[in-house]
Order: structure tokens, then C-alpha cells, then sequence
């Protein structure tokens, strides 16, 4: 887990990316008091015992991956499976079940090419991506031979899972599969689509539930419904070749009060032994997940995974904004400082190709990294004993301090609330003087001195840029 050590000597860098002040997105799955229990907010997580094949040793030092949010919801540019949810962050549903599950009809995804967008994305520095193979929607992006909510009904059989797999071997990225085991297609006939508990029930179309169904109707269906899990996971892991990452997202509900998952590990990595699992299925994997907010601390004591949005939604939704890539990087910088992957998430429209903006985003990133990218890429975190006053880096006897821009709202972190580059003091407690101080993007030297063993790293704002600047110490 994540040691709870908070120096406040990173106080500043923290608040700097507003990692904990990230709040859900509009329509994400919020906690609240009184919401149903739909499996999806595990708080036992265990990765203490990550696996030791070496094949999966890479994980820890990836850094970043893109998480790629995908689906129905498109079709109308929603965010995904949460709107036909009612109540979620005390707002209506926007669309019935019934009504978001007909959308699949329309999904037709003609410019669905990724290697386009993974190839950027390798160019910006991702080094793994993870899609959404199937959500908490049910609709699964591949011809299943397991229930009919799935591309063999409604898109003549495309294979969309395989296509990205190999889009993302042609462009040298990891490949991940995200799964949901909550399926709220294949339940429509017996979840409450209402969020808070305390409120009655609702159907697929949003209208009171009036029975409830007897028990052995009940057992029946989650037979076939463990069915389907079980048979759509082996799928995924025995059809597609090497997989790297499966992403678990919940527990369906008739695992609420057993540890019994259906699909062990042992038996998932009997079909892929080199595969790192997430433990929001299990309870227990091989990384800790994150999401939305970063808990304080220090360095990570096992493999854990920060995920967040590029905009206020994990996938596409029409007309969402992007978050200043001042904020992106700067969460980015935070979680490798603390050995932390950043998995950073957004998504294609329906037709399958990625809006401009994401595009734009993606070069301002790989445009960074050209110049930046030694201070992310094979570095770890300060070894101890060693602090500074921002988030850094280590790599043998150099290390990398980031100076991250700020925002007038710390909570609000779009480019219109980012306030203009300051002159700015960095410190770093080091053993002897350094044998140079430069700005990694541009070798300009740095004025610097040394306050017993303590650097003190003067960085003007007429150096500054609108993204991380990282000051290079070489020792």
C-alpha cells in the first residue's frame, strides 16, 4: 500500500495539480449516502503480493498509459453507462436503460482506425493502454459467444477487441483489457436502476418495480449470469494472443458476500501467466488502483495505478473540455516522483476516430516529452533521505525537479484558470554542491547556492513556460 508519509516539503507540488481536489466528473459514479451497492466501489484492495513472472516486471516503471473509454453512449456523445442511472449526483437520469441499450442499433464505428491514435499516443510517451472491451453497459466490443448484447448482433460480427490489440502491437504499446463484471444489460429484468437506496426501485424504463422475482427465478439467472462472466473473460484472455493488463471494474451482485469471483486467478493466469491483474474484481491483484484522487503520501511500497480523466468524463461526451496540460503533466510528474503509474483516460467519438482536441492534447504532451522526457521515463523517486520542495525525480547521480504551474482555482484546473509563470525558488537537500544545474528542455544554466546542505535553485519566470518546467541537478 501507499506509505502514509506526507513531507511537507511537497505540500506545494501537491496543491500545485490539485490531485485531491479532483473531484467526480458530472454523471461518474459519486459516493454518497444512501446510493445502491452496485459492486463498483471496492475498498479492500490488496496488491502485496504482486506476481514475480518476468514478464510482468515492466509495470512498475511504465509511467503512463491511456485508458480508452468506449462505447454505445457515443452515439448520443453521453457519458458512459452512468446517465441511465437515476440520482447520480442528485440529477436525473438522462436517458432510460431501455433507451440507452437501443443505442447499440446505431453503433456503426466506419472510422474506427487506432492506429492512429495509438501511434500518437506512443509518440506523447504511453507506454500501455487499456480499452474498454465491455463496461458496466454490457455491451461487449466483440463477437461473444456468450449473450446477445455484443458486436456478432448488432454489428455483423467486427471484431473490435482485436483490432485494437493489434494496433497496439504494430505501434509497440502494452496491451490492456478492461472489463466490467456488473452488467446491467444482461440484468435489466432485476436491477434497480435507481441510485439512492432509500428511494423505491426502478426498471429499465425508469417506472417503479412492482414485484420482486422468487428466489428460484432469481438463482436461475445468476447462473447464466456467472456464465456469461466466466465464459466472456476466457474469451478475452485465450482469443487475442498476449495480454498485459486485465482491468477488473466491480463485482456482479451475487458475489456481494463471497470471495467465490467465478474466474480465480490462478486460472486467469494459467491462460496468460504474464499478465497484471487490478484488484477491483478479487479484492486482491497486482497494483492498487487510484481513481480521481490520489491519497497523500509518499512512495508508493508496492505497484499502484493513478487513473483520471483528460476531460471532466472518462470517454468522449460532446463538448467536454480538456483539462490544461499543465494540470495533466503535472499529475503526471507527481506520480512518477512516487513511483506511481499515471493511467490518464478519454475516448472515441462513435464514428471511432478521436476528436481533434484529443489529438491537440496529445501532441502538446509528446512535443514535452521530446525535451522533458528523461526526467519520466527510467527515473525513480529521491532516494531516501533526499526531499525537495517539488515533485522529483532520481536517475543514478542526476535528479529532475518539477516545477508545476498553478491555477487561480486549484479545483477548476482548465488552461482559462491557469495564472501566469512566477519566479520561483526550488530547493533540494543535497550531500555536496552540484556539479551543474541546467532547464532540462533547453540546457540554459540556472543560478543556484548552496545553504548548508540544502540547494536552493532560482527559476525566473522569463524561463518559464505554461507547462512543467523540469530543472536538471547533476551531481
Amino acid at each position: 500500500m501507499i506509505r502514509e508519509l506526507t513531507p511537507a516539503s511537497w505540500r506545494r507540488g501537491l496543491s500545485a495539480v490539485a490531485l485531491a481536489a479532483a473531484a467526480l466528473a458530472p454523471g461518474a459514479a459519486a459516493s454518497a449516502a444512501g446510493r445502491v451497492d452496485d459492486g463498483l466501489n471496492l475498498t479492500r484492495q490488496d496488491a502485496a503480493a504482486h506476481t514475480t513472472r518476468p514478464g510482468a516486471q515492466w509495470y512498475p516503471e511504465a509511467g503512463l498509459g491511456l485508458f480508452v473509454h468506449w462505447g454505445i453512449a457515443t452515439v448520443e456523445g453521453l457519458n458512459i453507462s452512468w446517465p441511465m442511472i437515476d440520482g447520480v449526483d442528485g440529477r436525473p437520469a438522462q436517458i432510460t436503460p431501455n433507451e440507452y441499450f437501443a443505442l447499440a442499433r446505431s453503433f456503426n464505428p466506419q472510422n474506427f482506425h487506432p492506429d492512429r491514435w495509438l501511434k500518437a499516443a506512443k509518440d506523447a510517451g504511453f507506454v500501455y493502454a487499456v480499452l474498454t472491451t465491455r463496461h458496466h453497459e454490457g455491451f461487449a466490443l466483440w463477437p461473444s459467444a456468450y449473450g446477445d448484447f455484443d458486436t456478432k448482433k448488432f454489428m455483423g460480427g467486427r471484431d473490435l477487441v482485436r483490432e485494437f490489440v493489434e494496433a497496439c502491437r504494430r505501434n509497440g504499446l502494452k496491451v490492456g483489457l478492461y472489463y466490467s463484471p456488473p452488467d446491467w444489460e444482461f440484468e435489466r429484468a432485476y436491477k434497480n436502476f435507481e441510485f439512492d437506496r432509500n428511494k423505491p426501485p426502478l426498471d429499465a424504463d425508469l417506472h417503479p418495480r412492482r414485484t420482486r422475482p422468487a428466489p428460484e427465478e432469481l438463482a436461475r439467472h445468476y447462473a447464466a449470469y456467472s456464465r456469461l462472466i466466466r465464459g466472456q473473460i476466457e474469451e478475452l484472455l485465450t482469443h487475442y494472443g498476449k495480454i498485459d493488463v486485465l482491468w477488473f471494474d466491480g463485482r456482479p451482485p451475487m458475489l456481494r458476500k463471497t470471495d467465490d469471483a467465478l474466474v480465480s486467478l490462478e486460472q486467469i493466469r494459467a491462460w496468460q501467466p504474464d499478465v497484471v491483474i487490478n484488484p477491483r474484481f478479487h479484492g486482491r491483484g497486482d497494483f492498487v488502483t487510484y481513481e480521481r484522487t490520489l491519497p497523500p503520501g509518499g512512495v508508493a511500497t508496492t505497484w499502484a495505478e493513478y487513473c483520471n480523466t483528460w476531460t471532466d468524463y472518462w470517454g468522449y461526451v460532446a463538448g467536454a473540455r480538456y483539462r490544461a496540460p499543465a494540470f495533466v503533466l503535472g499529475q503526471y510528474a507527481v506520480c512518477r516522483s512516487r513511483r506511481i503509474n499515471y493511467l490518464l483516460s478519454l475516448g472515441p467519438r462513435a464514428d471511432g476516430e478521436l476528436e481533434p482536441a484529443a489529438y491537440a492534447n496529445l501532441a502538446i504532451l509528446a512535443s514535452w516529452m521530446a525535451k522533458n522526457g528523461a526526467s519520466v521515463r527510467g527515473t525513480m523517486p529521491l532516494p531516501p533521505g533526499e526531499t525537495a520542495s517539488v515533485p522529483a525525480t532520481a536517475a543514478g547521480r542526476v535528479r529532475f525537479l518539477f516545477a508545476i504551474p498553478r491555477f487561480r482555482d486549484a479545483g477548476n484546473p482548465y488552461p482559462e484558470n491557469q495564472i501566469a509563470s512566477v519566479d520561483e525558488i526550488l530547493t533540494l537537500s543535497v550531500a555536496a554542491p552540484p556539479r551543474s544545474v541546467t532547464l532540462l528542455a533547453t540546457g540554459a544554466r540556472l543560478e543556484y547556492r548552496m545553504e548548508g546542505n540544502i540547494l536552493k535553485v532560482s527559476l525566473p519566470a522569463s524561463v518559464r513556460t505554461r507547462l512543467v518546467d523540469v530543472v536538471r541537478v547533476g551531481l
